[in-house]
Parts: C-alpha cells; sequence; structure tokens
C-alpha cells in the first residue's frame, strides 16, 4: 500500500486493489464530494480509475460484468457531481468537464453522460436520492421514515 494525501492508503498492484477497492472507492467519493478545487477532483477521478483499472486486472470472469457496471457507474456519480451547481446542472461547467475528462482518456467519446438528456436524468436521481437520505438519516421525522416507521408495526 501507498500513501495519498488525499485518501490516505491506496492499493500498489492488483491484488492490493481487488482486496480493497471498495473502501478506497467510498474514500475517494467522500474526498470528492469535500475536495474545494478542480485540481482535487482530477486527481481523485485519476485515482479512481487508476485503482479500478489495477483491480480489474484481478477480478475473475464471472464477477467481470458486475464490477464494470459499478466501477461505471461510480464514475459516472463524480461526474454528475462535479457538473451540479446546488441542485442543478451548470451547462458550462458540464461541457469543461467532458471536454477534459474526453481529453485525459478518462471518458470514452461516446460515454452516456454526454448526452445532456442523461446527464439531467442521471443529476435528478443523485439529487433525489440525497434527499431521500436526509430525510431518512437518524434523528431526523421525514414523512417517508415515518411511514416506514408505521408499516414496520
Amino acid at each position: 500500500m501507498l500513501k495519498n494525501e488525499l485518501i490516505g492508503q491506496v492499493p500498489e498492484n492488483p491484488a492490493e486493489a481487488l482486496a480493497n477497492w471498495r473502501p478506497v472507492r467510498e474514500r475517494i467519493h467522500n474526498a470528492f464530494d469535500k475536495s474545494k478545487s478542480e485540481p482535487q477532483r482530477v486527481a481523485l477521478l485519476a485515482l479512481y480509475c487508476s485503482v479500478m483499472n489495477m483491480a480489474e486486472k484481478a477480478i475473475g470472469p464471472g464477477e467481470l460484468e458486475k464490477f464494470r457496471e459499478i466501477r461505471g457507474h461510480g464514475y459516472s456519480l463524480l461526474i454528475v457531481k462535479e457538473c451540479l451547481v446546488g441542485e442543478n446542472i451548470s451547462v458550462e461547467k458540464a461541457d469543461a468537464v467532458m471536454r477534459r475528462e474526453t481529453s485525459a482518456g478518462r471518458m470514452a467519446p461516446d460515454h452516456l453522460l454526454l448526452n445532456k438528456a442523461e446527464l439531467s436524468k442521471s443529476a435528478n436521481q443523485y439529487i433525489r436520492t440525497q434527499r431521500l437520505a436526509q430525510e431518512n438519516a437518524p434523528g431526523q421525522s421525514g414523512i417517508w421514515r415515518r411511514l416506514v416507521s408505521w408499516l414496520a408495526q
């Protein structure tokens, strides 16, 4: 394992990446949420892709498709988060992020999020999920939490 200033310990080889990709992915997402600068976000995206590339080399054929799905979803989520300003997609920011990511080779030229409608749909799903998580957070009494509590009785 190597020490990374943004997230702590990161895998050094495919076997370590395979054993640790889930917690590393979680730490990357947490650090991304707290990042204040584009260079930090770019570094985290590069780290995410690097760790996932190493882990993919060690994944067995039976789990490869599911791993690629999780990997793609995680990357897309990071991109959606970066394109948001509050709860809205910034068209200018999205264009800049998509150009940067395709130029860097982290995003395929035919990636789903390059379609503005798909980007908007993904952003809306993310925002809806965040709202539900907040409503159902411990110690809060959202309508959803009360309904689930009532149904569980």
